[in-house]
């Protein structure tokens, strides 16, 4: 028995579904011909070598199976026509399998090792999403935390340029204290003035009594 790699390449923005509909189309070849499904391998989404149909990356897979290979012509024709399916490569891995069984369970075991690590990779990969998310949001915050202190030393300023040439507390209790004295002053004025008219019109005593004697 001989086993064959399919490695093919679908576009990256297809969906899971439409993943899933790739894998089954290759599957249903493999069974339909007498063949054997060993593994399938995720690559993941990788850079491509040069661009394809305008796309930089592409999800890359690897099928292993067994078989006569009688089949292979008729899946990569169908895997063409697929517009999905950016690139695709069958190669001839092992053209003499002689324990067929110990085969399938090795393949068995490497298949379920590596969804194991998938899983590994892939919490990894939220876990650090969600910390750059944190991060990100952190930064957000001391960002407008920043910009509400800008805006609070700027009103600061124009409060300050506002009340620039205006009198300071000092120069406003000498002004008072300057407008009291004066009016103090007024004050004294104005009683010596109305004392000086008493008396100017208040008549001499003696006088009086000088008027009296001659009388």
């Amino acid at each position: 028995m001989r086993e064959y790699d399919l490695i093919y390449i679908i576009q990256p923005d297809a969906t899971r579904e439409r993943e899933a509909e790739i894998h089954a189309k290759v599957d249903s070849f493999v069974s339909e011909g007498g063949g054997t499904h060993l593994l399938r391998d995720d690559w993941g989404k990788r850079k491509l070598a040069y661009e394809i149909q305008k796309f930089q990356k592409g999800h890359y897979f690897q099928l292993s199976f067994l078989g006569n290979g009688a089949f292979v012509p008729d899946m990569e024709r169908q895997l063409r026509l697929d517009v999905d399916v950016l690139r695709f490569l069958t190669v001839l891995a092992n053209d003499n399998v002689k324990d067929i069984e110990a085969r399938v369970t090795q393949a068995r075991e490497y298949e379920a090792e590596q969804a194991r690590r998938r899983e590994e990779r892939e919490l990894l990969e939220a876990e650090r999403a969600a910390t750059e998310a944190a991060e990100a949001a952190k930064a957000a915050e001391a960002a407008k935390a920043a910009k509400a202190a800008e805006v609070v030393d700027a009103a600061a300023g124009e409060q300050a340029g506002s009340l620039e040439g205006q009198p300071d507390a000092g120069e406003l209790g000498a002004e008072a204290e300057e407008s009291d004295a004066n009016r103090e002053d007024a004050g004294s004025e104005e009683l010596e003035t109305v004392a000086e008219q008493a008396e100017k019109s208040v008549p001499d005593a003696t006088a009086g009594d000088d008027a009296e004697a001659k009388d």
